[in-house]
């Protein structure tokens, strides 16, 4: 099967979420300003959300990340104040935490898209699809990016990262589970 058939467009349109970025910046309270600015970057953002329905080994994937121009407007906003580079940065995890949840619900109730192991093949569709893995396969290329089991099969008792994820605290006993839908193949 050619790699251009491994892969499927998804169409995606998360809404911003107000108490998941104020969750992520750890705040209670923002100015009407700041609010305004945020959601404005939110929707220009819009056109460099991409979300991939993937197809390797016989399982499928959902991969979901924002544009490398977003990366480098964050990091020069930074560059100029430390405050709202990280608003920004909060707005893209938000915009992509958001987009997952509405292709594959179950993970915003499980807290957590888990990520697949690895493969030969795996990384062959997403080097074709333009969103390689890092060197060393910890993550993909995108700084804003998820890559996850479709459909949703189980939470961190199905992560290849579980044993350096923090909020599993590397727990490598039983004492350790999630909600878990279906055996993983």
């Amino acid at each position: 099967m050619m790699a251009e058939n491994n892969v499927e467009k998804l169409s995606v349109s998360p809404n911003f979420d107000f108490e998941l970025v104020m969750g992520l910046m750890q705040e209670t309270r923002l100015g009407g300003q700041v609010l305004e600015d945020m959601v404005g970057t939110f929707e220009r953002w819009m056109p460099h959300l991409n979300a991939l329905l993937l197809r390797a080994g016989g399982k499928k994937y959902v991969a979901v990340w924002l544009d490398e121009a977003v990366e480098d407007e964050v990091d020069a906003v930074f560059a100029q104040s430390s405050e709202r580079g990280f608003r920004l940065n909060c707005v893209g995890q938000a915009m992509i935490m958001n987009a997952v949840y509405q292709l594959i619900p179950e993970v915003e109730d499980a807290g957590c898209a888990p990520a697949p192991k690895p493969s030969e093949e795996l990384a062959r569709v997403l080097e074709s699809a333009g969103i390689p893995y890092l060197e060393g396969r910890t993550g993909l290329v995108r700084r804003f990016s998820t890559l996850t089991g479709y459909p949703f099969r189980g939470a961190c008792d199905v992560c290849w990262l579980r044993p350096d994820c923090p909020k599993a605290n590397g727990s490598k006993d039983d004492s350790f589970s999630s909600v878990e839908l279906g055996a993983p193949k």
